[in-house]
Formats: C-alpha cells, sequence, structure tokens
C-alpha cells in the first residue's frame, strides 16, 4: 500500500482499494478464528493478572468495537458527500493501520466497549463479532459509494475516510488477536 499524504484527494474509492480492504477484514478473521481453535473454556478464560483481561475478554472487545464502528461507518454514509473535509484528515491510510496494529501504546477500551461477559462467553462474542464483521465485508463488497468522500469521526484520529474506518476495523481486531497470542504465550497459561 503506497502511503499518500494523508489530505491528498485519492477518490474515489478503487477496486484496488476494496479488494484491500476486503482481503484485510477477510484475514483478520480468519486469523482471529484461528487463534482461538482448539482452546478449552478454562483456556478462554485465563488471565495472566487481576487487571489484564482473559482471551474471552478480548474476544468481547473486539466484537464490541467492531460494532460500534460500523454504526459510524453506516452514520458516515448517511451524511452527504463532503469533499472539502479531506482536509481535515491528519493520517494516512499506512498511519492508521500501523497505529491500529501496533502494541506498544495500551489505550483504555472506551467506555461501553469494555467486557462484561455480556454475549455469554467466547464462543457467542466470537459469533457477534462473525454477524458485523460478514455485514462489513457484504457493505465493503458491495457498496457502490466514494468511500474517500464520506467520513467518520475518532478519539484516536480524529477526521478519517469510511475506507480507513474499514482499515482501523480490521487492525483493530489485528491489535487484540496480537493481545491473545500474548496470552497464549505466558509462562501460567494453562495447557
Amino acid at each position: 500500500m503506497e502511503n499518500r499524504p494523508p489530505t491528498e484527494l485519492t477518490g474515489p474509492f478503487t477496486n484496488d482499494e476494496r479488494s484491500y480492504a476486503i482481503d484485510v477484514l477477510k484475514t483478520t478473521q480468519a486469523d482471529l478464528h484461528q487463534s482461538l481453535e482448539g482452546l478449552s473454556d478454562y483456556q478462554l478464560s485465563y488471565k495472566p493478572s487481576a487487571e489484564r483481561w482473559s482471551v474471552a475478554a478480548c474476544v468481547e472487545h473486539i466484537a464490541l468495537v467492531e460494532g460500534r464502528i460500523f454504526k459510524g461507518v453506516q452514520f458516515g454514509m448517511e451524511t452527504p458527500v463532503n469533499r472539502e473535509r479531506r482536509a481535515e484528515i491528519s493520517v494516512s491510510d499506512v498511519d492508521v493501520i500501523k497505529a491500529m496494529r501496533s502494541r506498544k501504546n495500551a489505550r483504555l477500551a472506551p467506555a461501553g466497549t469494555e467486557p462484561t461477559g455480556r454475549f455469554g462467553d467466547a464462543a457467542g462474542a466470537l459469533q457477534a463479532f462473525d454477524r458485523v464483521r460478514n455485514a462489513v465485508i457484504d457493505f465493503g463488497q458491495n457498496t457502490q459509494e466514494d468511500l474517500r468522500s464520506h467520513y467518520f469521526d475518532n478519539k484516536i484520529f480524529g477526521t478519517i475516510d469510511i475506507f480507513q474506518a474499514l482499515l482501523m476495523m480490521a487492525n483493530h481486531s489485528e491489535r487484540h488477536r496480537k493481545q491473545i497470542e500474548e496470552i497464549k504465550a505466558d509462562t501460567e497459561f494453562p495447557r
């Protein structure tokens, strides 16, 4: 992916961008499933310490954030096209990807996305995640709108375009999949 200046008008949304977004959404979904494969309920609920999350908690958080971002995407798509808002974007596509994938800077979960067991268990959280992710993939594959001319306001990045919001979503799940792998690598993780 080319790292272009963020305010450069990159629309309309290209077929290459669409293919990239769909690929990364599908790949990160499959990778999350693979990270959970074969884990027992005991392993899914293991916490390395009282203040850290379990694998199940990570999956719940991913599902909650995924739903929240997709609602923001839908809202952004309902807002009329406004190419002038492009000047408000201060991050490139690559900046979004790198920031979301990185595990270097810990962030507090946004209010309402903290794990509380609301899906029952990891399987329920994974089903909730899959429902939203599949809807996002369907949206990305079928929309005829210019995703570069609709916007999403985010606390981390400020204004980004909807294509960048799809990248944020895919790479947020990857960030927490890496967290899951860290939990599984813990020396006390049940074998």
